[in-house]
C-alpha cells in the first residue's frame, strides 16, 4: 500500500514576474464548464515554479483530487509529496545516503557498485563449513586418503582459532598457525587451507582468502625411493601375507608407477591389456587418462595373478599394513594395543610416502634415459622428472629393479605364488 511521504528536496523557483494569483489564498480552483455535450470540470492555477495549470476532467471528484494533489506539491515551502512504498526507516536511510554522496554521484550508481564489489557472508562457523567442504570433495570423487587428510588439517586449524566464523579468520591467524610447522608440513598445510578458503569464497562464506600472501617455503629434498632388495622383500611379503591379495597392487604400483589412491584404486582388470601389454590408467590426480606400457617383468608378475580377485582389495589399509610390517616397515595402523605394540618394534622403518611411485620414476628414467618419455609414463612434468629423479639411482640398481620377476623371487626365497 502506497503512502504519501514528504521528501526533503527543495525546488528553487524560477525568477519570473509574480502573477496576480499570489495575492489569493487558494492557488488552484475548480470551475464547472458547461458545453454542448454537457458539463466538464476545469482545474486552473499556477505551480510553485510559476508554471500555469489548466486541465479538464469529466467529473468533479477527479478534478477535486487533482487540485488537492497540486496544493500538496506547493505546500511547506517547496517540499514535494510523492506516493511511495518505502517505509519511514527506508526513507530516512535514503536521505542519509544522499547526504553522503559526492557531487555528481547517484544513489543507483552507489548501489550498483556495492552489489558488484561486496559479497555477503553467512557467518558460518568453521566446523560447519569444513563439513560441507568435505562433502563436496567426496561428491567430486576425491580419495578416502585425501578427504581424511583434509579433514585432519582443517579441524586442527579450526580448534586453534576456537572455531570462529569463516569470515572472521584473519591473515594473522593463518600465519600464527603455520609458524609451528617445519618446511614440508608448512607447505602441505598451507596448500590445504588455501584450497579450503578458496572453496569458501565460491560459496560466499567469506570475501577474501586469508592464506593469500603467505608464500610456500622452499624444501630441498628429493623423493625417497626403495632399493631393489627392499622392493623384492615387499613383493615377497605380499605373496605370503593377506592371502596374496596385494600382489597385483604391489606389482603395478612399483613397475607401472600408478598413484595408489587416485589411480590404482579405480583400476580393474578390464584396464589391463595383456594383448598389447598396456594399462589404461583411470583419470586421477591430474584428471587426465593415460596409457602405460607394461615392462616385461610386470607382465610376468601379473600373469601369475588370479584375475578373479580385485587389484585393489577390500580392507586394503589393514592388509597393506600387514604386508609392510612383513617387509620391515611400519604398517601405519594402531587401532588396537597389539597393533601399537607391533608398530613400536625398533627394527621397523618408517614407510616413505608415495614410495612405490617414486621408485618407479627413479628407475624408469635411469633405464630409458629420457625425461620426456618418463614424464608421459608417470603423468608428470619433464621439469619435475629432471629436477628430482634424474640421476638419483645407479645403472646397477635400475638393472636389478627391472629384473625382479617370478623366477628371481623364487630363487631368492622358495615360495609358491598364491596371488
Amino acid at each position: 500500500m502506497s503512502n504519501f511521504v514528504t521528501m526533503e528536496q527543495n525546488i528553487t523557483p524560477k525568477k519570473t514576474r509574480k502573477p496576480a494569483w499570489k495575492k489569493k489564498t487558494e492557488r488552484f480552483k475548480v470551475e464547472e464548464v458547461i458545453g454542448k455535450r454537457g458539463s466538464t470540470w476545469l482545474v486552473t492555477g499556477y505551480k510553485f515554479d510559476g508554471a500555469r495549470v489548466r486541465q479538464n476532467f469529466k467529473t468533479k471528484l477527479k478534478a477535486d483530487a487533482f487540485r488537492h494533489s497540486l496544493s500538496l506539491q506547493v505546500a511547506d515551502g517547496g517540499l514535494r509529496t510523492i506516493a511511495t512504498k518505502l517505509t519511514e526507516a527506508q526513507l530516512e536511510d535514503a536521505q542519509a545516503a544522499f547526504r553522503l554522496l559526492g557531487e555528481g554521484d547517484t544513489l543507483l550508481g552507489a548501489v550498483g557498485f556495492y552489489r558488484d564489489n561486496y559479497k555477503h557472508t553467512s557467518g558460518l562457523a568453521l566446523d560447519e563449513a569444513i563439513f560441507k567442504f568435505l562433502e563436496s570433495k567426496e561428491k567430486a570423487g576425491k580419495s578416502e586418503r585425501t578427504t581424511r587428510q583434509l579433514k585432519s588439517t582443517c579441524k586442527r586449524f579450526a580448534e586453534s582459532v576456537s572455531n570462529k566464523a569463516v569470515d572472521e579468520v584473519l591473515h594473522g591467524d593463518i600465519e600464527a598457525y603455520l609458524s609451528g610447522y617445519k618446511a614440508q608440513s608448512f607447505n602441505n598445510i598451507r596448500t590445504e587451507l588455501f584450497g579450503f578458503f578458496k572453496w569458501c569464497i565460491k560459496q560466499n562464506l567469506c570475501a577474501e582468502n586469508p592464506v593469500d600472501g603467505i608464500d610456500r617455503v622452499k624444501v630441498f629434498r628429493d623423493p625417497e625411493f626403495l632399493k631393489p632388495k627392499e622392493v623384492e622383500a615387499l613383493i615377497l611379503s605380499g605373496m605370503e601375507n593377506s592371502s596374496g591379495d596385494l600382489l597385483a597392487f604391489l606389482a603395478i604400483a612399483f613397475f607401472a608407477g600408478l598413484r595408489p589412491d587416485s589411480e590404482l584404486k579405480k583400476l580393474t582388470w578390464d584396464g589391463v591389456n595383456f594383448e598389447d601389454n598396456e594399462i589404461q590408467v583411470p583419470a586421477g590426480k591430474t584428471g587426465v587418462k593415460r596409457t602405460v606400457k607394461m615392462m616385461p617383468n610386470l607382465v610376468e608378475l601379473l600373469a601369475e595373478c588370479d584375475r578373479s580377485k580385485p587389484i585393489y582389495p577390500a580392507n586394503f589399509r589393514r592388509k597393506f599394513s600387514v604386508v609392510r610390517r612383513g617387509a620391515g616397515f611400519k604398517g601405519g595402523i594402531t587401532n588396537s594395543n597389539k597393533e601399537k605394540e607391533l608398530e613400536a618394534a625398533p627394527q621397523l622403518r618408517k614407510w616413505p610416502q608415495d614410495v612405490t611411485r617414486h621408485s618407479f620414476i627413479t628407475y624408469f628414467v635411469r633405464d630409458c634415459g629420457d625425461i620426456y618419455k618418463t614424464a608421459t609414463a608417470a603423468g608428470n612434468s619433464p621439469s619435475v622428472i629432471k629436477e628430482h629423479y634424474e640421476g638419483a639411482a645407479t645403472s646397477t640398481q635400475a638393472k636389478a629393479f627391472w629384473a625382479i620377476t617370478p623366477k628371481s623371487l623364487m630363487a631368492s626365497k622358495l615360495v609358491k605364488f598364491a596371488c
